[in-house]
């Protein structure tokens, strides 16, 4: 019976420990998605600064061609003066920028939504 017992309470310790490497592996490849919305972000904000509009879809796929639907990222704009960012998560974090949110395409990705607005600036 003893031994019955420190066998479960060693697979619940694998189990727990199996599960923290995972979520912790899960937050640190999604640093790279992160650094990546931030620079997506500082190219929407600078172009609708200088140039009072948002980035046309052509030109945000210039600059970020690895972004697209297969990979995650949606981009969802009037091409005028609105656009929303919306990139893929494995797991929720601080750092992220935007909004959590479920996504709209994918049920089962986690995801980050951020909105721009710009007539006169961001």
């Amino acid at each position: 019976m003893k031994k019955g017992l420190t066998i479960l309470l060693l697979i619940i310790l694998i189990m727990f420990f199996s599960i923290f490497a995972l979520i912790t592996k899960f937050q640190h490849e999604d640093l790279k998605t992160i650094q990546k919305a931030k620079q997506v972000d500082s190219f929407i904000v600078t172009f609708c600064m200088e140039n009072k509009i948002i980035p046309s879809l052509l030109a945000l796929k210039e600059h970020f061609p690895d972004l697209n639907w297969k990979t995650g990222w949606f981009f969802y704009t009037n091409e005028r003066d609105w656009m929303r960012l919306q990139y893929p998560m494995r797991w929720w974090n601080k750092e992220a920028i935007g909004t959590r949110r479920i996504s709209e395409f994918t049920a089962t990705v986690y995801a980050y939504a951020v909105d721009y607005h710009c007539k006169d600036g961001p």
